[in-house]
């Protein structure tokens, strides 16, 4: 019997996996017939790897000679989150409007019920795995302007202020608060970076913009010509546009490079590439501050994770345990460059 390790600990099997899969095909049975596509002609669904928290379906239907595929993403059973789901559908919609190269959403749980919070996209051609994107030959030509298109879709998004006046916003430090009761690791090194964070906070930007929050890496599809579509909306929210660019950055996503910009581009073509795109200058004082954030931020999140009570726990409690460690150097070495 063929066994994996699912992202929360639990041990998975074929059979639970067919099993999922023929509960997941009726929740979807009736979005494609609203769609006006027969459920009769699904030819394949795969259950895509990776994903911390969503289970995501690749649908194939075929009808004679044509094929088409759908994603479906959803909340698995154990762990269903209204809220996230609603900022992807917003985060998609807006993405869209905003000229921001996403999935199509053609449907999602606040269009159609069907018991559980989900999106039904286009599906998009490419790779979001991170050693393929940065190793392979064929991305040769989209790492070279990696950095420059990510400031150029980063400035698309982050203009959209309009169409993203509903959306939340907390602040910084509240945030890293919560995270800091929660952690299982006391840090002296994350409480000295929050109180340097309180001490050095830059005054507020004139204007809230839409963020991603999650721009990096791994959550952006691509193909041979570069970025096609940006993933993984569930945490976007209205912020200082510089958390964007300062998480891009971050060395947690830099995969061992010494390339700052997700491990690929260079600061420099990012920051120009957005500030053309943008019609402003880089505050270099403000991005310092929000590198420091994010390295903080990813450190403390780390280890303040909800974690499911199975007896598998041990082993990526130690693995938690390592990346707090490693955020923990990369605050100190975030510290050093800013002051």
């Amino acid at each position: 019997m063929s066994r994996s390790i699912s992202d929360r600990g639990a041990v998975t099997t074929k059979p639970h996996i067919e099993a999922l899969r023929a509960q997941r095909a009726e929740l979807i049975a009736p979005l494609l017939r609203e769609l006006e596509l027969d459920p009769g002609v699904i030819s394949a669904m795969e259950l895509a790897p990776g994903g911390n928290s969503r289970e995501t379906w690749i649908i194939t239907l075929t009808a004679g000679a044509d094929s088409r595929k759908l994603v479906f993403r959803c909340d698995p059973d154990h762990w269903i989150r209204p809220h996230e789901m609603r900022r992807e559908i917003d985060g998609l919609r807006l993405a869209e409007r905003a000229g921001v190269p996403v999935p199509k959403l053609l449907m999602s749980s606040d269009q159609l019920d069907i018991g559980r919070p989900y999106v039904l996209t286009e599906y998009v051609a490419g790779t979001s795995i991170s050693r393929r994107i940065l190793r392979g030959d064929e991305f040769a030509a989209a790492r070279r302007s990696f950095a420059t298109d990510c400031g150029r879709i980063l400035a698309k998004l982050h203009a959209a202020t309009a169409l993203a006046k509903d959306w939340p916003h907390e602040d910084p430090l509240l945030e890293l608060e919560r995270y800091r009761v929660d952690a299982r690791y006391p840090s002296p090194v994350f409480a000295g970076s929050l109180r340097w964070l309180a001490s050095h906070r830059p005054q507020a930007p004139r204007e809230l913009s839409p963020v991603h929050r999650d721009f990096r890496l791994g959550n952006l599809m691509m193909d041979a010509s570069g970025i096609v579509a940006v993933l993984d909306w569930e945490t976007c929210h209205l912020s200082d546009p510089y958390e964007d660019l300062a998480w891009l950055c971050s060395r947690a996503w830099r995969y061992g490079s010494e390339h700052p910009v997700g491990g690929i581009g260079e600061l420099r073509e990012l920051l120009e590439s957005y500030a053309r795109h943008r019609g402003e200058d880089i505050d270099m004082q403000r991005l310092r501050w929000w590198q420091v954030f994010a390295a903080t931020r990813w450190g403390l999140a780390s280890g303040a994770r909800p974690r499911a009570g199975s007896a598998g726990d041990a082993l990526e409690e130690a693995a938690i345990a390592r990346q707090v460690c490693r955020q923990e150097q990369y605050v100190l070495l975030e510290l050093r460059e800013a002051l």
